[in-house]
C-alpha cells in the first residue's frame, strides 16, 4: 500500500529543525499508524545527501544508527511517539531548508517525502 506524500509530510514536526553542538536534528511524530522501519534509504538536506553513518534515530529511549537499520534490526515507529533524527557533522546555516526523507517500512513498503523548515 503506497502512502501518499501529503500524509507522510504530517510525520514531520514543524519548526523542529535545530542546530546542536555536533550537527543538527529534527523531530518526527507518527500520527498515522504503527510502522516498522526496515531500511533508512535517504536523508538529504538542500539536495545534499547525508551519510547514513552520521544519522542517529531515537524513539522511546532507544537509539539506532540509520546505517544499521535492516529487516533483521528494525526500528519501530509507534503511533504518537516522538522520534528525534540527529545528524552529526556541520550545523546548518540560518534560513530555509528542504529536508527529504526516504525509508522502507515493513507494513507500507517504500515511503518518501520532502518538507521545508527554517532555522
Amino acid at each position: 500500500m503506497k502512502v501518499p506524500s501529503f500524509l507522510l509530510k504530517k510525520l514531520y514536526v514543524k519548526k523542529s529543525l535545530t542546530n546542536t553542538d555536533g550537527g543538527f536534528e529534527f523531530l518526527l511524530k507518527n500520527t498515522l499508524m504503527d510502522g516498522t522501519l526496515t531500511r533508512f534509504v535517504r536523508l538529504a538536506v538542500d539536495n545534499r545527501a547525508v551519510p547514513p553513518e552520521t544519522i542517529t534515530i531515537t524513539a522511546g529511549g532507544t537509539s539506532w544508527s540509520a546505517a544499521d537499520i535492516s529487516e533483521s534490526n528494525p526500528a519501530p515507529f509507534k503511533m504518537d511517539v516522538e522520534v528525534t533524527v540527529s545528524v552529526a557533522g556541520d550545523a546548518l546555516k540560518p534560513g530555509d531548508h528542504e529536508v527529504e526523507i526516504a525509508a522502507t517500512t515493513k507494513e507500507y513498503g517504500d515511503i518518501e517525502f520532502t518538507v521545508k523548515d527554517a532555522l
